[in-house]
């Protein structure tokens, strides 16, 4: 006879299920009881990944953790989509030449040569890779020449990439870059941590405030150079860590809850010529008008009509200006 089943009731604020675990047991088994929804162990296992489960209150991501009589388990509202989240996601084409091909990386999906066979069959290649739950902007060469010409461009520093990111607080500046050498630090949970050292690899971001709200900010972030994780490292450093990235960082000034950290790939430019913009998610826009952000000024970045409450006490002329002035870094690295 297994163990008796748990016990739902009101969940806080911000969490879509609230579980009393009523004997001694593993998360991953008490889940697949309390949610027949999600059903396999494994996609129990993406949720946790997702970050989308506590414990008491905490982040819990190990699906072997012993949970005891009385504790609380919550899940947040985007577990659901998470669970059911296909194996093979669609990639929209922002972009297609005989060269190259520009697609909009889906979340979730590993920047590895296996991944990309198995999606995109044998003729395409990686140009450049982003992390796993970065969105956005994705480039694949046709031929190994054009592959070699795109990878000889990224290595050349001949590339423009810009970034959206959400982070936990608000600068106390409007704009400004962080200049470090960048090395591995320690590891956390498998992942290796970079951090800013005497020693390591050059690094350079650029960054503007777009907007700002409650406890959070979105940024426009310029990598000069292509480090592992240099955007996320550079904004923990100056004290504003993207929300959630808890591989840097231990703690928010935000409540907000999300299922990944906030970092968005929204554009990429070869030799001036060559251009691809990937709009705001949907996630990341959720989380804007959850933080009480000003958006009509952002539509460049957004792609789709905004929240009608949001930034409806703005004028078009504001507006136009904003979008003028947040286009463009003025800030260039030493």
């Amino acid at each position: 006879m297994g163990p008796p089943p748990p016990h739902r009731f009101s969940p806080a604020a911000g969490w879509q299920v609230k579980l009393l675990v009523p004997s001694s047991q593993k998360l991953v088994p008490f889940l697949q009881c309390a949610l027949p929804e999600a059903c396999s162990g494994k996609m129990v296992r993406r949720l946790l990944e997702a970050n989308l489960c506590r414990v008491n209150g905490r982040i819990e991501r190990f699906g072997s953790a012993r949970l005891e009589r009385g504790d609380i388990v919550e899940l947040s509202p985007a577990w659901k989509s998470v669970a059911s989240q296909s194996v093979f996601p669609k990639f929209k084409t922002l972009y297609e030449d005989a060269d190259l091909i520009l697609v909009d990386k889906p979340v979730g999906w590993v920047c590895s040569e296996e991944n990309c066979r198995r999606t995109f069959g044998t003729q395409l290649k990686l140009v450049h890779r982003l992390d796993k739950d970065t969105t956005g902007v994705l480039a694949l060469a046709k031929t190994p020449k054009s592959l070699a010409e795109f990878t000889e461009l990224f290595a050349k520093r001949e590339v423009e990439k810009d970034y959206l990111a959400i982070v936990d607080g608000i600068p106390k500046e409007k704009e400004g870059a962080r200049e470090s050498h960048l090395m591995k630090k320690r590891v956390f949970e498998g992942q290796t941590i970079w951090g800013s050292g005497s020693k390591g690899l050059y690094a350079v971001t650029s960054w503007k405030m777009l907007s700002s709200g409650n406890n959070g900010s979105l940024l426009l972030c310029r990598p000069y150079t292509g480090r592992t994780h240099q955007i996320r490292v550079h904004l923990s450093e100056i004290g504003h860590p993207i929300l959630v990235d808890r591989q840097y960082a231990a703690r928010f000034r935000s409540a907000l809850f999300a299922a990944r950290p906030l970092l968005h790939a929204f554009r990429l430019c070869f030799g001036g010529t060559v251009v691809a913009e990937s709009p705001l998610p949907l996630d990341m826009r959720n989380a804007l008008f959850s933080l009480g952000m000003q958006v009509r000024h952002l539509r460049q970045f957004l792609g789709s009509e905004p929240h009608a409450d949001c930034g409806n006490d703005r004028d078009e002329e504001e507006d136009a200006e904003e979008i003028k002035q947040g286009s463009h870094f003025s800030h260039q690295p030493g």
